[in-house]
């Protein structure tokens, strides 16, 4: 018997009382593993999403959803679309499986945090794409390993490669998984990517 087959043995009775006695614990180890296995792409993130802001000043932008943590738009170049969010900063109430803008009207979109709580976001996603140019950016952001946050409802969770499924008719740039704390029991997923030319 090897010594990775000997340890195996010997952790898997321990983790069994360990998942009985102490629950909250073994599923915390189960949680960070499973975020370590799905990779940690904070720092990549970050840059890119830095770039695609700031490279953004001289273009027409949708902004869906405006996180409390900003608190503002991106720039007076955005256009900033939230259904519930009564905020002075936000331009339009529109429900964003049918928004109010002509085809290809904006060079660059973001969704932060919004499709999970929207019962079609696929179909969201299909109307993001009507919106955004040919060859126009789009970042798409949502938690992954995160509580459950009615406002107004908590629907959707959705992996990297789920991500890529919903996102399948754009070019994707990159995408992934990042630690939103220093935890991994909150992360969230990303998209980045471009609509065909």
């Amino acid at each position: 018997m090897n010594t990775k087959q000997t340890l195996k043995n010997v952790i898997r009775p321990i983790y069994e009382i360990l998942r009985k006695v102490f629950p909250s614990l073994y599923y915390f180890i189960q949680y960070s593993r499973a975020a370590s296995r799905m990779g940690n792409l904070a720092k990549e993130r970050d840059e890119l999403f830095n770039k695609l802001i700031a490279g953004s000043s001289k273009k027409k932008c949708l902004q869906i959803g405006v996180k409390e943590d900003i608190g503002a738009k991106f720039g007076s170049n955005w256009v900033s679309v939230d259904r519930f969010d009564m905020r002075e900063f936000i331009d339009f109430h529109y429900d964003i499986h049918d928004l109010k803008f002509v085809d290809s009207e904006f060079d660059v979109v973001v969704c932060l945090s919004i499709l999970e709580h929207i019962p079609y976001p696929e179909t969201a996603i299909k109307e993001l794409q009507r919106v955004l140019r040919p060859g126009g950016e789009i970042w798409v952001q949502l938690p992954f390993h995160f509580p459950y946050h009615e406002a107004p409802k908590d629907y959707w969770r959705a992996s990297p490669d789920g991500l890529r499924i919903w996102m399948r008719d754009f070019k994707e740039i990159l995408c992934g998984s990042f630690l939103c704390t220093r935890t991994s029991l909150l992360t969230s997923t990303f998209f980045y990517g471009t609509k065909p030319e």
